[in-house]
């Protein structure tokens, strides 16, 4: 597992939700958030940073698109793998 997959995929997620490409600094501010968490988990982490870096919730069930579930259920994946490691 990559350190750059996961990352890639925290970046997809905000990156569908606001349309637009992130910037470097966008970017740097994720993995900032994401370095600061105390959440247990790397996917609790990610989801964290990403809400913190919305300024927003994630939808959550049913208000989900099919692709925002997709993207969400490849971070998870991602994360497992890193915590596994």
């Amino acid at each position: 597992m990559s350190r750059d997959s996961f990352r890639t995929s925290i970046f997809n997620i905000i990156e569908y939700i606001n349309k637009t490409e992130l910037s470097a600094s966008g970017k740097k501010l994720v993995l900032h958030y994401f370095n600061q968490s105390k959440m247990p988990t790397s996917y609790r982490k990610a989801i964290e940073a990403i809400e913190r870096y919305l300024s927003d919730s994630l939808p959550v069930g049913s208000t989900r698109s099919p692709q925002l579930q997709k993207l969400i259920e490849e971070m998870a994946l991602e994360a497992e793998k890193w915590d596994s490691e």
